[in-house]
């Protein structure tokens, strides 16, 4: 089930919380699902059992919570011995929406993009697991806000995440540089410092990400009508631009069971 933030701060950088028990495990599509490159971080908290992950050439099992600020390849996840689990979605802001929980600059979070948990947080992490196991789903909500209002600073909020609240939800290049007046070469280095990403790479990343999600929601195979609807050169354009985040052809894509299929989307 999926839970909103209750404390207002949270809520501009986190979009939901998805609770998980064996139940809700036993009904997704498949026990083995894909990840793909996105500006969406997500938080794996463990509460019970153990997953089994495959990334960048190496494959482990564990029943360690999972951080992955920035996937920059595919990751196989298998959930087929995890019981109980809380996926943190934070906004998809890439690591700007992350930064203001950690405290540790962009470089250093895209070197390590993919951790355990308690890595980046410590070692309270482990307590927070142990205390969210106890307890009933809406009283979790309640502790996660209070877990992640301990760890944020207002401070650490930068130029995207302003534009996000004052000027465009989506980051909308245009808009930004409409409203601020800016050039692109500006709004580089603030997206370069805060996302770990430029502009482009950005909104080519946005764009991938909701082209996924219609493409696994209505199994629609006419290339065209995405091509058309976001903008790409041709229909070339748009298998070469799938190809390169996914490793397979949109047709491909939708013989593999993807993350993104079962996770509920709200942002």
């Amino acid at each position: 089930m999926v839970y909103k933030p209750q404390h207002s701060e949270i809520q501009k950088h986190i979009d939901h919380y998805w609770i998980l028990d064996s139940t809700d495990l036993q009904v997704l599509n498949s026990d083995h699902m894909y990840a793909y490159p996105g500006i969406t971080p997500d938080m794996i908290i463990v509460l019970e059992g153990q997953y089994r992950m495959s990334y960048m050439g190496k494959t482990f099992s564990s029943n360690r919570s999972q951080l992955f600020s920035f996937i920059h390849g595919e990751v196989l996840i298998d959930f087929s011995a995890l019981r109980r689990c809380i996926i943190v979605k934070f906004k998809s802001r890439a690591l700007s929406s992350l930064r203001p929980f950690i405290g540790v600059d962009v470089t250093t979070i895209m070197k390590d993009s993919v951790a355990f948990a308690d890595e980046v947080f410590g070692t309270e992490l482990n307590w927070l697991e142990n205390h969210l196991a106890r307890l009933e789903r809406t009283e979790m909500v309640l502790e996660l806000d209070e877990w992640f209002a301990a760890h944020y600073k207002k401070e650490r909020e930068g130029f995207v995440v302003e534009m996000s609240q004052q000027v465009s939800e989506h980051c909308d290049l245009k808009e930004i540089m409409r409203a601020t007046g800016y050039s692109y070469s500006t709004l580089e280095r603030y997206f370069k410092r805060e996302t770990g990403l430029t502009p482009k790479s950005f909104q080519t990343l946005k764009r991938f990400k909701k082209v996924l999600r219609e493409l696994y929601t209505t199994k629609n195979q006419d290339w065209q009508h995405y091509v058309l609807s976001y903008g790409y050169y041709d229909q070339s354009h748009f298998i070469k631009e799938m190809k390169r985040f996914t490793g397979h052809s949109p047709s491909e894509l939708l013989h593999i069971p993807s993350f993104i299929q079962v996770r509920p989307d709200y942002s």
